[in-house]
C-alpha cells in the first residue's frame, strides 16, 4: 500500500501546463489544494526523519509553484496608442496615420517649418486641410484671428480628425486644438493630453509669385518684390565662424519665417505689404572677442510693391 509520502509525491507530480500555455490546467486549484493537504499531513512527519524533512521541504516548495500557477491569468498586449485598428470577420482595417504637421501640402500651401509649432504659408481665398493624429481624441480646432475660419471638422470614433481651415483675409493666425490620448475599451488608459498648433501667415494672392533665393555672396545686392513673393537666405562659411539669424528691419513689409543659425544659416521672407526692409546676419569668429579675427556682415535691400 503506498505511503503517505508517496501519495503525496504522486499529488504534486501532476503535469504542468503545456509548452506556451499561459492559463491554468483543469483541475489547478484541486490539486492546489490536494498539495496544502500534503504539506499538512508531511508535517507530522518532518520533526521525525530526516527524510521526512526534505519530503516537506519539496511539498512547500510545489504547493507554492502550483498556487502561483492558479493565480496566473493572461493579459492581452496593450497596443501601440499611435494607432487604432478594427478587426472584422471579413477583414482587417488600420486607420490613416497623421501627415507632418497635420497639413496637406499644395502649391499653394506651404509648410515653412516642421518642428512643432508647426508653421505655414498660403493665400486669400485658399484652403488648408488638416489631418491630425489619429492616437488622439481632439477638441474643434481654434483660430485666434478672423483671418482663417476653421469649418468641416470631422472625427473619427477611434481618434483623429479632419477639418479644413479658410483664409479669409491678410494676416497671422495661430490655430490650435487639444487632444487626449485615444485607448482601446477595457484598456488602461494614461492621463495625457497634447497641445497641436500651427503659425498660418495669409498673404494676398497672387497673379504669379516668385522666390528668390541668396546667398552670402549676394551681400549688397537690393531685389523688388510684390505680396506674396518669397526671399529664400542660405549663408554659409567656415567651420570656425557662427551666423546669427537672419532679420528683417520692417516685418510689415517683409515678414520672416523659421530661422537658424550657425555655421550654416538658414532664412525664408514672405512679402506682405508695401514697404522697404533690410535683411541683415552677422557671421562671428567663434574665438571673438579673445582674438581678433573680423566679423562678417551680410545684407540685402528689398522693396516691397503692389
Amino acid at each position: 500500500m503506498p505511503t503517505a509520502d508517496a501519495k503525496c509525491q504522486s499529488r504534486v507530480s501532476a503535469p504542468r501546463n503545456p509548452p506556451g500555455r499561459l492559463t491554468p490546467p483543469t483541475g489547478c486549484h484541486e490539486r492546489a489544494r490536494e498539495a496544502v493537504g500534503c504539506l499538512t499531513e508531511a508535517v507530522g512527519v518532518t520533526l521525525r526523519t530526516a527524510r521526512g524533512r526534505l519530503l516537506g521541504l519539496f511539498t512547500f516548495a510545489a504547493s507554492v509553484a502550483l498556487l502561483a500557477a492558479c493565480a496566473t491569468t493572461h493579459v492581452p498586449p496593450a497596443g501601440n496608442p499611435s494607432t487604432s485598428t478594427s478587426t472584422t470577420s471579413a477583414a482587417t482595417t488600420t486607420e490613416p496615420v497623421a501627415l507632418s504637421c497635420g497639413v496637406v501640402t499644395s502649391p499653394d500651401v506651404v509648410v515653412t517649418s516642421r518642428i512643432e509649432p508647426c508653421a505655414a504659408t498660403t493665400h486669400v481665398g485658399f484652403t488648408v486641410h488638416i489631418v491630425l493624429d489619429p492616437g488622439f481624441r481632439w477638441d474643434d480646432p481654434k483660430s485666434d484671428s478672423d483671418a482663417v475660419q476653421v469649418t468641416g471638422a470631422q472625427r473619427r470614433s477611434s481618434g483623429g480628425l479632419t477639418a479644413d481651415l479658410y483664409a479669409t483675409a491678410v494676416g497671422p493666425a495661430i490655430v490650435t486644438a487639444v487632444g487626449t490620448l485615444a485607448c482601446a475599451p477595457g484598456q488602461p488608459c494614461p492621463a495625457l493630453a497634447r497641445l497641436w498648433s500651427l503659425h498660418l501667415t495669409i498673404t494676398h494672392r497672387p497673379a504669379s509669385s516668385q522666390t528668390i533665393s541668396v546667398t552670402e555672396a549676394d551681400s549688397g545686392r537690393s531685389y523688388t518684390m510684390h505680396r506674396g513673393d518669397q526671399l529664400d537666405v542660405g549663408l554659409s562659411g567656415p567651420s570656425s565662424y557662427t551666423w546669427t539669424k537672419p532679420t528683417s528691419s520692417d516685418q510689415g513689409a517683409l515678414e520672416p519665417m523659421p530661422t537658424s543659425s550657425g555655421s550654416t544659416a538658414r532664412a525664408s521672407f514672405v512679402a506682405v505689404g508695401p514697404g522697404k526692409a533690410t535683411v541683415t546676419a552677422t557671421d562671428n569668429p567663434n574665438c571673438y572677442p579673445e582674438c581678433l579675427a573680423p566679423s562678417r556682415l551680410f545684407e540685402v535691400s528689398v522693396s516691397v510693391t503692389g
